[in-house]
Protein backbone atom coordinates (compact mmCIF):
# COMPACT_ATOMS: atom_id res chain seq x y z
CA UNK A 1 0.00 0.00 0.00
CA UNK A 2 1.32 3.44 -0.91
CA UNK A 3 1.34 5.90 1.97
CA UNK A 4 0.48 9.42 0.88
CA UNK A 5 2.01 12.35 2.73
CA UNK A 6 1.12 16.00 2.30
CA UNK A 7 1.91 19.31 3.93
CA UNK A 8 -1.05 19.09 6.30
CA UNK A 9 0.65 16.18 8.05
CA UNK A 10 4.20 17.49 7.90
CA UNK A 11 5.95 17.82 11.25
CA UNK A 12 6.39 21.31 12.66
CA UNK A 13 9.06 23.14 10.73
CA UNK A 14 8.89 20.55 7.91
CA UNK A 15 8.66 21.61 4.28
CA UNK A 16 6.50 20.47 1.42
CA UNK A 17 9.68 19.33 -0.36
CA UNK A 18 10.63 17.17 2.60
CA UNK A 19 7.22 15.55 2.62
CA UNK A 20 7.43 14.92 -1.11
CA UNK A 21 10.81 13.25 -0.75
CA UNK A 22 9.52 11.05 2.07
CA UNK A 23 6.48 10.17 -0.02
CA UNK A 24 8.65 9.25 -3.01
CA UNK A 25 10.82 7.00 -0.85
CA UNK A 26 7.76 5.22 0.53
CA UNK A 27 6.29 4.82 -2.96
CA UNK A 28 9.54 3.28 -4.22
CA UNK A 29 9.60 0.85 -1.30
CA UNK A 30 6.00 -0.06 -2.07
CA UNK A 31 6.81 -0.64 -5.75
CA UNK A 32 9.79 -2.83 -4.86
CA UNK A 33 7.76 -4.80 -2.32
CA UNK A 34 4.95 -5.58 -4.75
CA UNK A 35 6.98 -6.12 -7.93
CA UNK A 36 6.81 -9.91 -7.50
CA UNK A 37 3.25 -10.09 -6.21
CA UNK A 38 0.50 -11.39 -8.52
CA UNK A 39 -0.54 -7.81 -9.19
CA UNK A 40 3.08 -6.81 -9.81
CA UNK A 41 3.57 -9.66 -12.28
CA UNK A 42 0.35 -8.73 -14.04
CA UNK A 43 1.49 -5.12 -14.29
CA UNK A 44 4.85 -6.21 -15.66
CA UNK A 45 3.20 -8.31 -18.37
CA UNK A 46 0.88 -5.43 -19.21
CA UNK A 47 3.80 -3.01 -19.46
CA UNK A 48 5.74 -5.33 -21.77
CA UNK A 49 2.70 -5.88 -23.99
CA UNK A 50 2.13 -2.13 -24.16
CA UNK A 51 5.82 -1.49 -24.90
CA UNK A 52 5.77 -3.97 -27.78
CA UNK A 53 2.82 -2.16 -29.32
CA UNK A 54 4.21 1.32 -28.72
CA UNK A 55 7.71 0.56 -29.98
CA UNK A 56 6.30 -1.20 -33.05
CA UNK A 57 4.31 1.92 -33.91
CA UNK A 58 7.01 4.39 -32.89
CA UNK A 59 10.58 3.29 -32.11
CA UNK A 60 11.09 6.59 -30.28
CA UNK A 61 8.16 6.06 -27.92
CA UNK A 62 8.92 7.26 -24.40
CA UNK A 63 8.41 5.58 -21.05
CA UNK A 64 5.46 7.95 -20.57
CA UNK A 65 3.93 6.64 -23.80
CA UNK A 66 4.33 3.07 -22.55
CA UNK A 67 2.77 3.93 -19.19
CA UNK A 68 -0.26 5.49 -20.86
CA UNK A 69 -0.69 2.53 -23.20
CA UNK A 70 -0.43 0.10 -20.27
CA UNK A 71 -2.94 2.07 -18.23
CA UNK A 72 -0.56 2.54 -15.31
CA UNK A 73 1.22 5.52 -13.80
CA UNK A 74 4.80 6.22 -14.81
CA UNK A 75 6.02 5.26 -11.33
CA UNK A 76 4.74 1.71 -11.89
CA UNK A 77 6.73 1.39 -15.12
CA UNK A 78 9.91 2.60 -13.43
CA UNK A 79 9.27 0.22 -10.53
CA UNK A 80 9.74 -2.68 -12.94
CA UNK A 81 12.09 -1.12 -15.50
CA UNK A 82 14.37 1.69 -14.24
CA UNK A 83 15.12 2.92 -17.76
CA UNK A 84 14.41 2.33 -21.43
CA UNK A 85 17.34 -0.08 -21.84
CA UNK A 86 16.02 -2.32 -19.09
CA UNK A 87 12.56 -2.27 -20.68
CA UNK A 88 13.98 -3.37 -24.04
CA UNK A 89 15.96 -6.09 -22.28
CA UNK A 90 12.75 -7.10 -20.50
CA UNK A 91 11.08 -7.63 -23.88
CA UNK A 92 14.04 -9.76 -24.99
CA UNK A 93 13.86 -11.79 -21.77
CA UNK A 94 10.16 -12.37 -22.34
CA UNK A 95 10.92 -13.60 -25.86
CA UNK A 96 13.61 -15.93 -24.51
CA UNK A 97 11.17 -17.39 -21.98
CA UNK A 98 8.54 -17.94 -24.68
CA UNK A 99 11.07 -19.71 -26.91
CA UNK A 100 12.40 -21.86 -24.07
CA UNK A 101 8.88 -22.85 -23.06
CA UNK A 102 8.01 -23.85 -26.62
CA UNK A 103 11.20 -25.90 -26.96
CA UNK A 104 10.97 -27.68 -23.62
CA UNK A 105 7.32 -28.53 -23.21
CA UNK A 106 6.01 -29.52 -26.63
CA UNK A 107 6.42 -32.81 -28.49
CA UNK A 108 7.20 -32.98 -32.17
CA UNK A 109 6.64 -35.51 -34.97
CA UNK A 110 9.26 -38.13 -35.74
CA UNK A 111 9.46 -37.36 -39.46
CA UNK A 112 12.00 -34.54 -39.92
CA UNK A 113 10.09 -32.78 -42.70
CA UNK A 114 6.89 -32.73 -40.63
CA UNK A 115 8.85 -31.73 -37.52
CA UNK A 116 10.35 -28.81 -39.45
CA UNK A 117 6.91 -27.60 -40.56
CA UNK A 118 5.40 -27.98 -37.09
CA UNK A 119 8.31 -26.10 -35.56
CA UNK A 120 7.93 -23.23 -38.03
CA UNK A 121 4.20 -22.96 -37.30
CA UNK A 122 4.87 -22.98 -33.55
CA UNK A 123 7.60 -20.39 -33.69
CA UNK A 124 5.81 -17.95 -35.98
CA UNK A 125 3.44 -16.53 -33.32
CA UNK A 126 6.41 -15.97 -30.99
CA UNK A 127 8.43 -14.29 -33.72
CA UNK A 128 5.39 -12.30 -34.80
CA UNK A 129 4.81 -11.01 -31.28
CA UNK A 130 8.42 -10.04 -30.69
CA UNK A 131 9.28 -8.89 -34.21
CA UNK A 132 10.10 -5.40 -32.93
CA UNK A 133 13.32 -6.96 -31.66
CA UNK A 134 14.36 -7.20 -35.30
CA UNK A 135 14.18 -3.47 -35.85
CA UNK A 136 14.80 -0.87 -33.17
CA UNK A 137 15.65 -3.34 -30.39
CA UNK A 138 18.28 -4.99 -32.56
CA UNK A 139 20.13 -1.70 -32.67
CA UNK A 140 19.76 -1.20 -28.93
CA UNK A 141 20.53 -4.75 -27.84
CA UNK A 142 23.19 -5.50 -30.46
CA UNK A 143 23.64 -8.38 -32.87
CA UNK A 144 25.24 -10.64 -30.26
CA UNK A 145 22.17 -10.46 -28.01
CA UNK A 146 19.87 -11.27 -30.92
CA UNK A 147 22.08 -14.23 -31.90
CA UNK A 148 21.95 -15.50 -28.32
CA UNK A 149 18.19 -15.10 -28.34
CA UNK A 150 17.87 -17.20 -31.50
CA UNK A 151 20.45 -19.84 -30.50
CA UNK A 152 17.96 -22.38 -29.04
CA UNK A 153 15.87 -22.20 -32.22
CA UNK A 154 19.00 -22.56 -34.35
CA UNK A 155 20.23 -25.60 -32.43
CA UNK A 156 16.89 -27.40 -32.70
CA UNK A 157 16.63 -26.64 -36.41
CA UNK A 158 20.17 -27.85 -37.13
CA UNK A 159 19.35 -31.17 -35.46
CA UNK A 160 16.18 -31.54 -37.53
CA UNK A 161 17.92 -30.70 -40.81
CA UNK A 162 20.71 -33.16 -40.07
CA UNK A 163 18.17 -35.90 -39.40
CA UNK A 164 16.44 -35.09 -42.67
CA UNK A 165 19.70 -35.10 -44.61
CA UNK A 166 20.81 -38.41 -43.10
CA UNK A 167 17.57 -40.08 -44.23
CA UNK A 168 17.54 -38.42 -47.66
CA UNK A 169 14.38 -36.40 -46.99
CA UNK A 170 16.33 -33.14 -47.16
CA UNK A 171 18.95 -32.33 -49.77
CA UNK A 172 22.59 -32.40 -48.79
CA UNK A 173 23.62 -29.70 -51.24
CA UNK A 174 24.71 -27.52 -48.30
CA UNK A 175 25.89 -28.21 -44.77
CA UNK A 176 23.05 -28.24 -42.22
CA UNK A 177 24.44 -25.31 -40.24
CA UNK A 178 24.73 -23.16 -43.36
CA UNK A 179 21.20 -24.07 -44.42
CA UNK A 180 19.91 -23.09 -41.02
CA UNK A 181 21.78 -19.78 -41.14
CA UNK A 182 20.14 -19.09 -44.47
CA UNK A 183 16.77 -20.14 -43.07
CA UNK A 184 17.29 -17.82 -40.11
CA UNK A 185 18.00 -14.86 -42.37
CA UNK A 186 14.95 -15.71 -44.47
CA UNK A 187 12.78 -15.99 -41.35
CA UNK A 188 13.86 -12.55 -40.19
CA UNK A 189 13.07 -11.16 -43.64
CA UNK A 190 9.61 -12.76 -43.56
CA UNK A 191 8.93 -11.32 -40.10
CA UNK A 192 10.01 -7.93 -41.38
CA UNK A 193 7.50 -8.29 -44.21
CA UNK A 194 4.85 -9.25 -41.67
CA UNK A 195 5.74 -6.09 -39.78
CA UNK A 196 4.94 -4.18 -42.98
CA UNK A 197 1.64 -6.01 -43.37
CA UNK A 198 2.71 -7.99 -46.44
CA UNK A 199 2.39 -11.40 -44.75
CA UNK A 200 -0.76 -12.13 -42.77
CA UNK A 201 -0.86 -15.93 -42.45
CA UNK A 202 -0.11 -17.94 -39.32
CA UNK A 203 3.32 -19.20 -40.29
CA UNK A 204 2.47 -21.14 -43.43
CA UNK A 205 4.72 -18.95 -45.58
CA UNK A 206 7.63 -19.57 -43.23
CA UNK A 207 7.01 -23.32 -43.16
CA UNK A 208 6.82 -23.69 -46.95
CA UNK A 209 9.86 -21.47 -47.51
CA UNK A 210 11.94 -23.35 -44.95
CA UNK A 211 11.09 -26.70 -46.50
CA UNK A 212 11.87 -25.47 -50.02
CA UNK A 213 15.26 -24.31 -48.75
CA UNK A 214 16.01 -27.90 -47.71
CA UNK A 215 15.31 -29.15 -51.24
CA UNK A 216 11.61 -30.07 -51.05
CA UNK A 217 9.44 -28.91 -53.94
CA UNK A 218 7.01 -26.04 -53.27
CA UNK A 219 3.92 -28.20 -53.88
CA UNK A 220 5.18 -30.93 -51.55
CA UNK A 221 6.17 -28.29 -48.98
CA UNK A 222 2.63 -26.89 -49.05
CA UNK A 223 1.20 -30.40 -48.50
CA UNK A 224 3.54 -30.99 -45.56
CA UNK A 225 2.58 -27.62 -44.08
CA UNK A 226 -1.12 -28.52 -44.24
CA UNK A 227 -0.32 -31.83 -42.59
CA UNK A 228 1.64 -29.96 -39.91
CA UNK A 229 -1.33 -27.70 -39.20
CA UNK A 230 -3.57 -30.75 -38.80
CA UNK A 231 -0.97 -32.35 -36.52
CA UNK A 232 -0.92 -29.24 -34.34
CA UNK A 233 -4.70 -29.17 -34.19
CA UNK A 234 -4.60 -32.74 -32.90
CA UNK A 235 -1.60 -32.46 -30.56
CA UNK A 236 -1.44 -28.78 -29.62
Amino acid sequence: MVVQLDSRHSPPGGSDDGASRRCARLENVSSDATAHSPRGRANRSRIIAAAIGEFAANPDASMDDVARAAGVVRRTVYGHFPNRDSLVEGIAAEATAAIDNALLTEEEPDRPELASAVFALRMWPIGDRFRILLSFARRELGEDRIRDLLAPIRNRTVDTVRRGQSTGVFSGYLDAELLVRMDEAMSLALLDEANRGNITDQGETLSVSSLVLTGITPDRAADITREARAWLDAHG
